[in-house]
């Protein structure tokens, strides 16, 4: 238990530290108003009635009420406008300020993370959660914060003014508080018993809403009349909740009405009052400003004890939910560079020996794998889905590390290079790349801290095949691409939007051009086409292209087949086609559409 409160604690002040980094006037000004509110309530309130029946009981002038509602009603005004300044003008800028920063943070650590995370649906989730999470969490935390200063303010000058008048009343209260703290406990348990069964359950919900609003599913819904089966399983899904509150329903509503009943009725209605009409009246004790003062005292005072006791569950459940946004933000990278910086001017090979790799160990993608890549060639990794070949890339370009064996680059462990000069030598195009609601100069110079280069940029689109529908958009290279975010952006077809993809591995100026199956959605004589376009533009670059589809292998100065992580069969086309292996089988297979290619290769030349 003790664990627990620290733990509490400790991400309670991480999450405080967030705080005071960003917004400090912020978080300054919200305890201390809450301080100084309830200040302002005591006297508005409770001690008004004790010092105006006074006033009359034991006949004290009319200007001594006026004074005294005039300082009451300056403090009320103060209030009032402190209040709206804070709500309208101080807290807005605060929140999006505090928002904007927590959110960059934990964009900035989710660059940083390992492709591997996102790979583990573990890790992927707690990612999701952190993120979607952070900015209300923050303000549930802060506004919880801001509850506790009020309460114990409350507590601290109804306790004041009971120690100064009867002390008897700390019994009463204690005696109410006792046995609405113990019914509150015992319906906090069942609470977050009925939370961690309905969690799965709303996640599952809140994939049907996620499915049914996103633009990517869309087409396919409706295409494929996929509603019925969706909106039969989200009913279905609203089903199991009923059975669950139910359950936990049936234990709680009794206990809260019995417990409310004895705490306030019974202990304070009957108890207390009872016993200050008899110290009133019989005994004479107290004046009837003191009976009616003490009254609301002990009220406000077990009133505020039972919220902050009902408070203090909710900095736990803040606690849970902190604890996995700080478990995000504590995630270390495990590939981690060296010193030695890759130098785009001098590459001159790139060399694989005996790598093998699993996403799980136990079951490897690539077998004892070797190959050399040349600067200047033009290497094509290709064979059927699954063998491994988008692995490979990920490897080469060190998204992963391989589990045994090592990659060498000019000769040297690429486990020495500094991680981004080292990726900074591959310009890539993966076959499930994005386009980016931006202009399209944005997307395809992909960095936001190196200065535009618009002629660099014109040239790569140039070279990627972009040059006629480039001259036909009126903004140029400022043209919004999508229209989420802009009425005047263009929509690309899948081709086009391939082109500008590919148009970023020329702007990069980088010596190594990784082609991922982009050019997968096209007809082979549009592939071809393109593949070709490619190779020109990059004649003096070193090339190393993926596909299943074989029409454009041929281009390549040495094909690598894989199968089962392995290399089967290696060689130019004319070498393989020779060889009648598993490549020639393949080829053959796809023979057929490859006439329309040496169709248009005639053509072409």
């Amino acid at each position: 238990m003790e664990k627990k409160k620290t733990k509490v604690i400790s991400n309670i002040i991480f999450m405080l530290r967030y705080v005071l980094k960003f917004t400090p006037g912020y978080f300054i000004n919200l305890v201390l108003t809450a301080i100084l509110f309830q200040i302002e309530v005591f006297f508005e309130f409770t001690y008004c009635m004790k010092y105006l029946l006074d006033l009359i009981q034991y006949g004290g002038s009319f200007q001594q009420a006026i004074k005294y509602m005039l300082i009451v009603a300056t403090m009320v005004m103060v209030k009032i406008i402190w209040a709206a300044l804070i709500n309208y003008k101080i807290a807005p800028k605060a929140k999006e300020k505090l928002h904007k920063e927590l959110q960059e943070e934990l964009y900035r650590q989710a660059t940083l993370l390992d492709l591997s995370r996102y790979d583990d649906p573990n890790c992927y989730n707690e990612f999701v959660f952190s993120v979607s999470q952070a900015s209300n969490r923050i303000d549930t935390l802060l506004r919880n914060i801001e509850s506790f200063c009020s309460l114990v303010t409350g507590i601290f000058t109804s306790s004041i003014f009971l120690i100064s008048l009867d002390k008897m009343g700390f019994i009463f209260v204690l005696l109410s508080l006792l046995i609405t703290f113990v019914v509150n406990h015992v319906c906090s348990q069942l609470q977050f018993e009925m939370d961690k069964n309905m969690n799965p359950i709303h996640r599952k919900r809140n994939y049907f809403s996620r499915v049914f609003y996103l633009s990517d599913y869309a087409k396919e819904i409706r295409l494929h009349n996929m509603s019925h089966k969706l909106q039969k399983e989200f009913h279905e899904t609203n089903k199991e909740i009923v059975p669950v509150v139910k359950k936990y329903g049936r234990k709680q509503i009794p206990l809260l009405l019995a417990g409310g009943w004895v705490a306030d009725n019974l202990v304070m209605d009957v108890g207390y009052m009872g016993y200050l009409l008899y110290q009133t009246v019989i005994k004479g004790a107290f004046s009837y400003g003191s009976l009616l003062g003490l009254s609301d005292s002990a009220r406000r005072l077990k009133g505020s004890l039972r919220r902050i006791a009902e408070l203090l569950p909710r900095f736990r459940q803040d606690s849970f939910y902190i604890d996995k946004i700080r478990e995000f933000l504590s995630f270390e990278a495990q590939i981690k560079g060296g010193d030695k910086q890759a130098d785009k001017e001098e590459f001159r090979s790139l060399q694989i020996r005996d790598i093998s790799f699993g996403y799980d160990e136990d079951n490897p993608i690539i077998n004892n794998l070797s190959l050399s890549i040349k600067a200047g060639e033009k290497i094509a990794i290709v064979g059927y889905n699954g063998t491994g070949k988008t692995t490979l890339i990920k490897l080469l370009m060190r998204l992963y590390d391989v589990n045994s064996g090592k990659i060498l680059l000019n000769g040297n462990n690429i486990k020495e290079y500094d991680v981004d000069s080292y990726r900074g030598i591959f310009g890539s195009v993966f076959q499930d790349y994005k386009i980016y609601g931006a202009s399209l100069a944005e997307n395809v110079k992909m960095d936001i801290v190196e200065e535009a280069n618009l002629g660099k940029i014109e040239d790569a689109l140039i070279k990627s095949g972009f040059e006629k529908r480039l001259k036909s958009l009126e903004q140029g290279l400022e043209t919004g691409l999508t229209r989420e975010f802009d009425d005047k952006g263009v929509n690309l077809s899948g081709g086009e939007s391939q082109k500008v993809a590919i148009s970023r591995a020329f702007y990069g100026d980088c010596p190594i051009i990784i082609l991922d199956e982009p050019s997968s959605a096209l007809d082979p004589v549009s592939e071809y086409y393109l593949n070709d376009a490619m190779m020109r533009a990059a004649e003096h670059k070193t090339v190393i292209f993926i596909s299943h589809r074989l029409s454009s292998a041929r281009m390549a100065d040495t094909i690598y087949m894989l199968e089962n992580g392995r290399i089967l069969e290696q060689g130019s086309h004319q070498e393989l086609m020779e060889l009648g292996g598993k490549y020639a089988q393949m080829y053959k297979v796809q023979a057929e559409k490859y006439q329309q290619v040496e169709f248009a290769r005639w053509k072409l030349l």
